[in-house]
């Protein structure tokens, strides 16, 4: 009992986490493998029957993790412009072509854990980009006006010269 506790506390303590772009370059090497990626969530959970598909990027690349729809329940950010997407350990079997999706590069994950909740990004405005910006919609606001008048007067001509 003492034994399988120990070995059970050192395989979850001693996980070794794999990089996706380690996925990626050594494919053929770890090809049918069971794999532990940490990765950021991204886009939305693809409901497929009792199974769904969710993105995930390391930061070093990105990668389709293919699993039991309910182990995406606890899921509650998901990476986007306005979001940070929860961050995932992932364990599960890594193909390089699996036959079962299209001969694509995927993971089969066997379970999933969120090591740490998603957040709402915030956006500010730099104040050198809004004074570019009020600089060139001045110079166009210019230009559409002298055109204006440019166009009025030359319609004025040639009703005079009528």
């Amino acid at each position: 009992m003492v034994q399988t506790l120990l070995s059970l506390w050192l395989s979850i303590t001693m996980l070794t986490v794999t990089p996706i772009n380690d996925l990626i370059n050594k494919s053929i090497q770890l090809d049918k493998s069971t794999v532990t990626i940490e990765a950021e969530v991204i886009g939305e959970v693809l409901e497929r029957g009792d199974y769904a598909w969710i993105n995930v990027n390391d930061k070093s690349n990105a990668i389709g993790v293919y699993l039991p729809i309910e182990m995406t329940k606890e899921l509650t950010k998901f990476g986007d412009y306005n979001n940070i997407g929860d961050t995932v350990r992932v364990t599960g079997y890594f193909t390089r072509n699996c036959v079962e999706h299209g001969g694509e590069l995927d993971i089969h994950a066997t379970s999933i854990t969120i090591i740490k909740k998603g957040a709402v990004t915030e956006h500010t405005l730099s104040k050198w980009k809004l004074s570019i910006a009020l600089i060139f919609g001045t110079i166009a606001g210019l230009g559409y006006f002298t055109e204006l008048l440019f166009l009025k007067k030359k319609k004025k001509k040639d009703e005079e010269a009528e």
